[in-house]
């Protein structure tokens, strides 16, 4: 810690809470690529806005074809890396605020990003200005990258390793705090079948987010499923609403979204979708579909019914029913897993393909990121242990995640804050926020950061 450090952050808070707004307005949602925008024009358009304000702090900047930025303080033969990202999962249902309106209340910053990861972020520019203030030299050359797709793929970071310098060590305050040296595995598995259908269902837009609505459409008069709902409604723990059409009846399922890695925070209104489906008089080929997810799934979060609940020492394995997209041509199923390191990919993916075989469908793709493990006594894990000791007082041990960070696309890397300490889990679900607390204690702890590991 260092009060010059402390006391240009607490002057600065007001600017820091502003430039966060401005960044938060801005729905840097990943979208088909445009000139010079190869995750979409509103994320390239949140990269020059952040990259703006480190221009306008005096940092040497750049944009590397809207792949990602970069803000540079100091010089030396080392790099210390903080990877942040500026692209976001899509708002969902649920709010009580305007998820891109910058809203401030009770001390409260409300919006998509506010803890995932844009408020990281801008912390992040601010702790690197105020160590530059405070007139401590670097021994290390310090670089933010300012990442675009970590949300749907890490195209960025692996545009990054092709063509730019490798930092020596890095963090990406985009985890749990004290910090996190240990990533599960991340499987995304999609399965395809063609066939013809008489009924509908949609839900999810990206697979690591619990789908917090389902939406089908069955060929069913609606006093039929109404009588049906009365006895779904006693069980399950998912809300329904119905509502007549011209091909039928409509039928939502309404449940919590929460991150995939967290599966069992939220409530999967797809699985619950299955339940209630099983109840109506369907076609055939549709009604065995249904059963089979409903039965190999249940309202299961560890895969208990498909043979994988296994856990070792870098957790358990959780399973996601992310994305579904039915119609009459057929089905799409795209699923989430946070998989423990000793798993090999072609174990779960037999898994998988075990318990859909009975669907008809056929395994469309299979993406296995592998995890990784730094040691405790790894220079950035016990430097950036002793930082959170020293600002907290607290001596806690690292953490082991199922959620995917920056940190396992670069070697020597560990996820550090902001979540875990002063701040409760809001990323990826409605009404995320972070506190003005928060976000000066964020900026506080990664200057600490940055003055224990590159000055």
């Amino acid at each position: 810690m260092n009060e010059r450090v402390d006391h240009w952050l607490k002057e600065h808070e007001e600017e820091m809470v502003r430039d966060l707004q401005g960044c938060l307005a801005i729905r840097s949602l990943k979208a088909p690529q445009a000139a010079g925008a190869p995750f979409g024009a509103k994320v390239k358009e949140c990269l020059t806005y952040t990259l703006n304000l480190a221009d306008g702090m005096g940092f040497d900047t750049k944009d590397e074809q809207g792949y990602y930025g970069c803000i540079d303080d100091g010089e030396g033969t080392e790099m210390l890396g903080i990877l942040v990202h500026l692209d976001i999962v899509p708002e969902g249902t649920g709010w009580d605020h305007d998820p891109f309106g910058k809203e401030l209340a009770d001390g409260k910053l409300y919006g998509r990003g506010t803890l995932d990861d844009k408020g990281p972020a801008i912390a992040a520019i601010y702790a690197l200005k105020a160590v530059r203030e405070s007139g401590i030299p670097l021994k290390r050359k310090v670089r933010i990258i300012l990442g675009c797709d970590e949300e749907s793929g890490m195209e960025c970071m692996k545009h990054y390793k092709e063509n730019d310098v490798i930092p020596d060590l890095s963090f990406s305050p985009d985890g749990e705090f004290p910090l996190t040296n240990s990533e599960k595995t991340i499987v995304h598995a999609v399965f395809e079948r063609k066939f013809h259908s008489s009924i509908s269902v949609t839900a999810g837009e990206v697979a690591n987010v619990v789908p917090g609505e389902a939406t089908a459409v069955v060929p069913l008069p609606i006093e039929e499923v109404k009588a049906v709902a009365e006895t779904f409604g006693n069980n399950s723990p998912c809300g329904l609403v119905l509502k007549a059409v011209d091909t039928g009846t409509q039928i939502k399922t309404i449940g919590s979204i929460a991150h995939a890695s967290m599966p069992e925070d939220g409530l999967n209104a797809l699985q619950g979708m299955f339940h209630f489906l099983s109840l109506l008089p369907l076609e055939k080929d549709d009604m065995n579909i249904v059963l089979t997810l409903k039965e190999k799934f249940k309202m299961e979060y560890y895969g208990q019914s498909v043979g994988l609940y296994k856990a070792d020492d870098s957790g358990r394995l959780t399973l996601n029913m992310g994305v579904m997209r039915w119609n009459e041509k057929g089905f799409k199923l795209t699923f989430d897993l946070r998989c423990p390191t000793s798993l090999s990919a072609e174990g779960i993916k037999k898994a998988l393909c075990d318990a859909m075989e009975p669907t008809g469908a056929s395994l469309a793709s299979f993406n296995f990121k592998p995890g990784y493990c730094l040691p405790d006594d790894a220079e950035i894990v016990s430097k950036l242990l002793q930082v959170f000791k020293d600002r907290t007082g607290e001596d806690l041990p690292p953490k082991k995640i199922g959620g995917g960070t920056y940190a396992r696309t670069l070697p020597n890397a560990v996820s550090f804050g902001p979540e875990g300490y002063f701040c409760e889990s809001s990323a990826h679900m409605a009404n995320e926020y972070i506190t003005v607390d928060q976000l000066m204690f964020n900026a506080q702890i990664l200057a600490d950061a940055i003055l224990a590991l590159a000055c």
